[in-house]
């Protein structure tokens, strides 16, 4: 409670966004959902509110899945993340959530109220609602250690697994079921619902465009070197494709910090528990050495802008990086994928002569390159098993519990989660000649307009991506649509790429901790600002200074809290409070030297 309490405090003091809800109004037990996937079962039913003619209701009726209304109205806060974006509607308040509310909501006497989130302060955002009393009734998040804060600090109820399963049947088996739940206990009891990733030992989704109209033109291949890498950014400075502009980073240095390229292989397990974190960037790993030694050679060669720390980061990359690639001077965009890629439109709308490729992910240099004095294999961070870990206020009601639960199984429904996904024939998606959908640009969806990532934000609740068929079906469905080059089949590519190199062991999660590493929310904050003032500083230091400079901030940070966070997780590692390595990662099996270009699979040689 005194965690909570300091929690709290520090939370009201924030100065972020207003984020506004709706508070439960009990504190009550929740009493699990004994009445199988119904409602609450009361004696009389409420009358049914009038509906909006203008939303769609065919299909979607909850009592058609068995559900029941509710007795007295139930008010449930279901988060939803905010980016900020001028391409999407307001999150709170679109075509989609009054849609969820005409359908699910009065059919049940419920109403659904959606909570802005924003993005890149997740927890700042919770933190207000908690210290508000608005807490939601459900809470969603992708990180692990983010959630188990959540659980030891007693935001979040324990899950009676079986009412569950008995109240969201669709979901918890979509979603794995009692497997993948056990894998996500905290402290031994059901504390989160994990929703399902299909295909998550990579991370297919997110790619990265390069301009590879610039490399033609400049007569020369894509780099696999850094030496070549450097030379690249320096011709294309040199050529004038940058408008004299040196190249942005990807984004501003946040706790997002990811080094796995750039670490030692085969893997140290104990540093891999202590290192592998987006929460808190581990500066005295040695991989977050080696790639602010990177940085700092960028920067001094005037690759770099002089205040690319100021820059905002946005989906992706930062705000300004974003611009300069859309006006055609920058070589790289990443993001993830969907049909509807605003960014790749706008590029394509001020370079129309353009062309684009895919960068197979971590296959930018060779392996086994020494050239800046350490060992280099292309690694990479998988997606984790689960997508959002979904846990359930401490203080929801029992109605307000079961509520959610029915919310969750109704998303989950095949023909509302294609609703959700598609939204509405010839609104938001035509069907071609081939009888595949093809979405139509935000643009023109009119009051169909839908949220970032085809409403991504909402459905995710039930999956992480938007199946369609086979893997290679998925992929064409999300590649970027309305743009003047098909890269559908070199996604496909990189997929296979990628599951190759996840099959060889390349790919692997941070570590799951069962028990709450207390440290990280006691330090993460200050952290976060010491590690932002020392990684701009070492890459704008002279290199010959670099190394003093780099160890000078290790010994300040570690005093300043991250000591005790590596003391900590080590310790729940060699308690058995950790998840392993897999065994070719930590070099626990005859490890044989890796070679990209020989990389095979059951369909693709990459080359």
């Amino acid at each position: 409670m005194k965690k909570r309490a300091i929690i709290v405090m520090l939370a009201a003091l924030m100065l972020l966004a207003a984020v506004t809800a709706c508070a439960s109004d009990s504190s009550e037990s929740p009493s699990g959902g004994s009445q199988g996937s119904g409602g609450s079962g009361g004696d009389s039913s409420p009358a049914t509110p009038a509906r909006d003619p203008s939303l769609s209701y065919s299909g979607f009726n909850p009592a058609d899945y068995g559900m029941e209304p509710f007795a007295s109205p139930v008010t449930i806060l279901i988060p939803v993340f905010d980016r900020a974006r001028d391409d999407a509607p307001d999150v709170a308040n679109n075509y989609y959530t009054r849609w969820v509310n005409d359908n699910f909501g009065k059919a049940l006497n419920v109403t659904v109220e959606f909570v802005p989130i924003v993005r890149t302060d997740t927890m700042g955002s919770y933190n207000l609602l908690l210290a508000g009393g608005d807490w939601p009734t459900v809470f969603m998040e992708y990180d692990w250690p983010k959630v188990t804060q959540w659980a030891a600090d007693g935001a979040l109820g324990e899950i009676d697994i079986n009412a569950f399963a008995q109240t969201a049947p669709t979901w918890f088996e979509k979603a794995g079921g009692q497997s993948m739940f056990d894998m996500f206990q905290v402290n031994g009891k059901y504390m989160l619902a994990p929703a399902l990733r299909p295909y998550w030992d990579t991370n297919y989704t997110y790619v990265r465009f390069y301009r590879k109209d610039w490399f033609e033109k400049a007569g020369i291949e894509l780099f696999t070197t850094w030496e070549e890498y450097v030379e690249a950014l320096e011709l294309f400075v040199e050529l004038g494709y940058t408008n004299g502009k040196p190249i942005l980073p990807k984004k501003p240095f946040t706790e997002n910090f990811q080094f796995y390229n750039d670490s030692e292989w085969p893997r140290d397990e104990e540093a891999w528990v202590m290192f592998s974190d987006v929460n808190v960037a581990s500066l005295p790993a040695n991989g977050a050495y080696n790639l602010l030694k990177k940085e700092n050679i960028l920067y001094n060669k005037g690759l770099y802008s002089d205040e690319f720390e100021l820059d905002v980061e946005g989906a992706g990359s930062a705000v300004q990086a974003i611009a300069d690639f859309i006006n055609g001077e920058n070589y790289l965009y990443e993001n993830y994928l969907a049909a509807d890629m605003p960014d790749l439109t706008a590029f394509f709308q001020n370079n129309p002569d353009a062309k684009l490729g895919v960068v197979y992910n971590n296959t930018v240099f060779d392996p086994w390159v020494d050239s800046m004095g350490y060992r280099v294999v292309p690694q990479d961070r998988a997606t984790n098993p689960a997508g959002f870990f979904v846990g359930f206020s401490d203080q929801a009601t029992a109605d307000e519990l079961k509520a959610a639960w029915l919310y969750m199984e109704w998303m989950a429904q095949p023909d509302v989660l294609d609703y959700m996904q598609w939204g509405e024939k010839d609104k938001t998606y035509t069907v071609n000649a081939d009888g595949s959908r093809e979405m139509i640009g935000w643009e023109d969806q009119g009051d169909y307009w839908m949220g970032f990532s085809n409403n991504k934000d909402y459905w995710a609740i039930v999956i992480e991506v938007r199946l369609t068929g086979t893997i290679e079906e998925t992929i064409a469905a999300i590649s970027p649509k309305g743009i003047p080059q098909d890269l559908t089949q070199e996604l496909i590519d990189n997929y296979y790429f990628q599951r190759a190199q996840a099959d060889a062991g390349l790919y692997y999660c941070d570590p799951f901790f069962s028990v709450d590493i207390s440290s990280v929310s006691e330090y993460a904050g200050a952290l976060k600002g010491l590690f932002q003032e020392y990684a701009t500083a070492l890459v704008k230091c002279d290199p010959a200074q670099f190394d003093a400079l780099y160890e000078q901030y290790v010994k300040q940070y570690k005093e300043a809290g991250f000591q005790e966070i590596m003391d900590e997780r080590l310790a729940a590692y060699k308690a058995g409070n950790s998840s392993k390595l897999p065994d070719i990662s930590a070099g626990r099996a005859p490890f044989v030297p890796y070679d990209h270009t020989k990389v095979t699979s059951n369909k693709y040689t990459i080359k």
